[in-house]
């Protein structure tokens, strides 16, 4: 029986990635930490890819094998990336109607691959955040966002939240300045809720906010290229 195709180490997706002259994999640890390792790191990831039928015992690519290799290269030309908490999402041009999706796994060093379509992808995130279903309080339809009061504030820092919580980061690799105090090429947003207000942190700039619903599903559709209809009672 065969090793499941949907299951790859760091070392093995970087052995796809050669396949098309790629050395980089954004979101993965650098290829350069499993090289001073020795040789038998990609040893044995070579033979993980054969076992899996990706490539043969004399080194050819297979059907299937190739077509997975598209897959990564598809994610390594992505020119923005967003990360929702262990998913990181990788694009093609914004009009095409899917997404390619790492998913770092539960068990370390095991990373998934695919390829789905945004609808699919916006109903399995409502299914497991379930921020973006939440229902919100009608005072929500009268603002956007609002920062924090120095004294809301200092409760938010030592707020622990449960499970209504999810770290967004957005990364824009067009831009020249690769800075992360630069918002445009890098932004990490912490979302949760702490009585019954939807909390946004910008951990870059250091600032808190309260946010609406709208404001928030607004940042997450935009960013991850989600086509939706600007509702006139939030203008």
């Amino acid at each position: 029986m065969r090793p499941s195709t949907e299951l790859f180490t760091a070392p093995e997706l970087y052995l796809l990635a050669a396949a098309f002259g790629g050395n980089v994999l954004f979101g993965l640890p650098e290829k350069k930490i499993f090289q001073l390792q020795g040789e038998d790191v990609f040893k044995k990831a070579h033979e993980r890819l054969m076992e899996k039928g990706i490539i043969t015992a004399d080194g050819k690519i297979t059907k299937n094998g190739a077509i997975i290799i598209q897959t990564v290269e598809f994610y390594h030309q992505s020119e923005k990336y967003v990360r929702v908490n262990n998913l990181m999402f990788a694009f093609r041009e914004k009009e095409c109607d899917e997404l390619i999706v790492l998913v770092e796994t539960a068990v370390q060093g095991q990373y998934q691959l695919r390829v789905t379509s945004k609808a699919v992808m916006l109903k399995m995130l409502c299914e497991h955040f379930p921020l973006i279903v939440r229902e919100p309080a009608a005072k929500e339809k009268t603002f956007l966002k609002v920062e924090l009061s120095n004294h809301e504030r200092r409760e938010t820092e030592s707020f622990e939240p449960e499970q209504m919580f999810m770290n967004l980061e957005f990364f824009h690799l067009k831009e020249e300045h690769r800075d992360q105090f630069n918002w445009h090429y890098y932004q990490q947003l912490l979302i949760f809720t702490k009585d019954e207000k939807l909390i946004m942190v910008d951990t870059v700039n250091k600032k808190y906010y309260h946010v609406s619903q709208y404001w928030f599903l607004k940042v997450l559709f935009d960013e991850l290229d989600f086509p939706y209809k600007e509702a006139k009672s939030y203008a």
